[in-house]
């Protein structure tokens, strides 16, 4: 299983609209989470920086399953209009693990 995680920007005055959107995620969208094999993902928000972190059996299988999938592809077309575009030409950036405890 590996622990990817990620950060995305969105503008203050959006907060409220992405927050909105989450309450009411596509159902097909989790049932696809699923098949892919992620078995948890979470978002944080902190001043504009969404810190994404999820738990999935192959992030680059999974990653390219969901691209091809159309609640996914709806999702996002959905949410684009929040996401705030970085330097390189995407909405999101992988951000390496520093530390992990497990018991």
């Amino acid at each position: 299983m590996q622990r990817v995680s990620f950060v995305l920007n969105i503008r203050p005055e959006d907060h409220t609209e992405y927050i909105r959107r989450h309450e009411a995620v596509y159902p097909e969208l989790l049932q696809a989470f699923g098949e892919v094999g992620i078995r948890t993902y979470s978002i944080f928000l902190h001043e504009g920086t969404l810190f994404a972190y999820m738990e999935v059996e192959n992030y680059e299988q999974a990653q390219a399953q969901l691209a091809s999938h159309e609640a996914n592809q709806r999702w996002q077309a959905y949410m684009s209009d929040l996401l705030i575009v970085n330097a390189q030409g995407t909405t999101s950036a992988l951000i390496p693990e520093v530390f992990h405890y497990h018991s």
